[in-house]
């Protein structure tokens, strides 16, 4: 199969999943991109790191519109990233990464079928890369965003050493001189285009043990964010939720 006709068939199948959007960039592509650690939530890497010999990298954007999508489901006892090793198993489940990890498989399974390596990733910078590959742009909420669907996105990476047609950059801006996702987050935790992490009630959220989380941060995190159970929580999307792009009325 040559490298066009694998490119259309994982851009057919990536669709016929239910993704959104697919985009395909190269490693070369990313050298430039963030790398390390993140907050203590996640240590981003570079796809050869993850897949040695990686020549491809295929970028899927799923439409999460629902809410419920941004359900976190944490194990008993979790405090956060940085109190728990990856290795331990402890990590819980965030629902948008679940469904596009079961949507992603049929891409690898594709790849793997045709004599590729390919394995699904969260750990490369993935809405860089999706910039990268014309899916978007960064926003001033610091999401990405997508022409059609704004920040109410879930993504997922399959990194592989298939050579597949690469796509070109998203050009342009979709925010021009908006602020409703800064004027909007109660804890003023956005600037345009950067976010104070410790401020943010997502991240405080995600690490209840923090005891450096700002006190004023944690009492609006117990006000606004909604608990189905002691071990749930429904990650905060006022910024997504104020974001004019892709919002149907």
């Amino acid at each position: 199969m040559s490298e066009m006709d694998l490119t259309e068939e994982v851009h057919r199948m990536a669709l016929e999943a239910g993704f959104t959007g697919v985009g395909i960039t190269a490693p070369e592509r990313m050298r430039d991109l963030p790398q390390g650690w993140v907050a203590d939530v996640k240590e981003l890497l570079s796809p050869e790191e993850i897949l040695p010999g990686a020549k491809s990298v295929v970028v899927l954007l799923f439409h999460a519109w629902d809410r419920s999508f941004f359900l976190h489901i944490d194990p008993p006892g979790w405090k956060g990233y940085s109190f728990h090793s990856e290795d331990e198993g402890l990590e819980g489940y965030y629902i948008v990464y679940q469904v596009t990890m079961s949507k992603a498989w049929s891409i690898v399974s594709l790849l793997r079928e045709k004599g590729h390596r390919a394995v699904l990733s969260t750990s490369i910078p993935m809405k860089s890369a999706a910039v990268a590959c014309g899916l978007g742009c960064h926003g001033k909420s610091t999401l990405l965003l997508h022409p059609e669907v704004g920040p109410r996105l879930g993504l997922m990476t399959v990194v592989t050493t298939a050579l597949l047609e690469v796509d070109e950059p998203f050009e342009g801006d979709l925010c021009g001189d908006c602020t409703r996702c800064i004027d909007a987050c109660p804890t003023g935790a956005l600037e345009p285009y950067s976010v104070e992490i410790m401020r943010c009630m997502a991240y405080a959220s995600e690490n209840p043990g923090r005891e450096d989380i700002p006190a004023d941060v944690r009492e609006l995190e117990r006000k606004l964010i909604a608990r189905p159970t002691g071990n749930s929580f429904l990650e905060c999307t006022i910024c997504m939720d104020a974001c004019p792009v892709g919002r149907v009325s």
